[in-house]
């Protein structure tokens, strides 16, 4: 069984550009943790760009495990993770929970995050 299990897992969909990012993010959440000064933009903005593509890669991942290696997410599939993420954490949950704040550009790095693994993790 083990084998079969195995067998459906396709390890390419995690490419050397998802690495990296994850390995950023990685590096940029020890950073924080060691309270080491960080640029502002770094501060505020490096993990709104990375969410996407390191979300739906994970997600392809998974889907890939359940539904084949063929499978890909459509051009609005990916839209509508962009405006979901958009809503929920700047609209939404900042109205609700004062730990979230507000910020357009967070919405627009969640786009360009989208439109990075459409582009080049989609596969």
């Amino acid at each position: 069984m083990a084998d079969r299990v195995a067998g459906r897992i396709n390890w390419s969909t995690l490419s050397p550009l998802f690495w990296l990012l994850a390995a950023v993010y990685l590096v940029h959440v020890v950073w924080r943790w060691l309270e080491l000064p960080r640029a502002w933009w770094v501060q505020h903005y490096l993990d709104d760009l990375l969410c996407l593509p390191l979300v739906l890669t994970v997600t392809l991942f998974i889907l890939h495990f359940f539904y084949g290696p063929q499978l890909r997410l459509s051009w609005y599939q990916v839209a509508f993770t962009v405006v979901y993420f958009s809503l929920a954490f700047e609209v939404f949950f900042p109205k609700f929970m004062p730990r979230y704040t507000s910020d357009w550009v967070d919405a627009a790095l969640y786009a360009v995050g989208g439109v990075i693994f459409y582009r080049f993790l989609n596969k």
